[in-house]
């Protein structure tokens, strides 16, 4: 079923001209997922469709949830300063902790496509702060990966191990570890980053995640 069958009820010609809309750059995004991954972090671009069905009922009843959704739906489109202004709005406003941290997420890698690193890390934070649970881990591991590209190892490496403990068993995980390894070796820590990824290699075996550990303990010799 498409999206915009999903919207089949409308309550208004508002809402009809929002949800048309959106639908239309959802639909698109399922179809092209490949296209859209490299425009938007895939750990957001998860979360946010996640954020988007597990809520959706919210969305129907929450103007924050068409505001939210008309900025991915920008983005989807190719309008970065569309969907930014949106994003600017709905932060702005008393929004509900879901899609605050929904579009802390989104503005954080809008920012980050930019080269704004250290404003992307302060959008990813604000989403950590604000998420409800089901989506605190995807704002956890991109503040993981936003602390690398801010150049801040350390902090990095802290948070990447925050983020262990409390998801261990999470699809995020090795993404995580992996940043926390090259984190590790950037703060000096050769030994520490040698035993993340042995980690990885023997908790994920037959994954692209072990392919690269492993590169990493047996780099080819000359």
């Amino acid at each position: 079923m498409s999206i915009e069958k999903h919207w089949a009820t409308k309550q208004s010609s508002k809402q009809d001209e929002v949800r048309d809309f959106v639908g239309k750059g959802l639909d698109l995004a399922v179809k092209h997922r490949k296209e859209v991954g490299k425009g938007l972090g895939a750990a957001a671009v998860v979360g946010l469709l996640i954020g988007f069905f597990v809520y959706s009922r919210s969305a129907n009843e929450n103007e924050a949830w068409d505001k939210l959704s008309m900025a991915e739906a920008y983005s989807y489109y190719g309008r970065p300063k569309e969907a930014a202004d949106a994003l600017a709005e709905l932060t702005a406003q008393s929004a509900s902790p879901a899609a605050a941290s929904l579009a802390g997420l989104m503005q954080g890698e809008l920012k980050q496509a930019k080269g704004e690193h250290d404003a992307a890390l302060a959008s990813f934070t604000h989403a950590v702060e604000v998420a409800p649970e089901p989506l605190k881990p995807f704002a956890a591991a991109e503040k993981v990966s936003a602390l690398e590209a801010a150049g801040k190892p350390a902090e990095c490496i802290t948070a990447a191990q925050a983020f262990l403990d409390a998801n261990a068993d999470h699809f995020l995980a090795p993404q995580v570890q992996e940043v926390m390894a090259r984190c590790q070796l950037a703060s000096g820590q050769a030994d520490a980053a040698r035993a993340t990824w042995q980690k990885i290699s023997l908790q994920y075996p037959d994954t692209p995640w072990a392919v690269r550990a492993n590169a990493r303990l047996n780099p080819p010799t000359k």
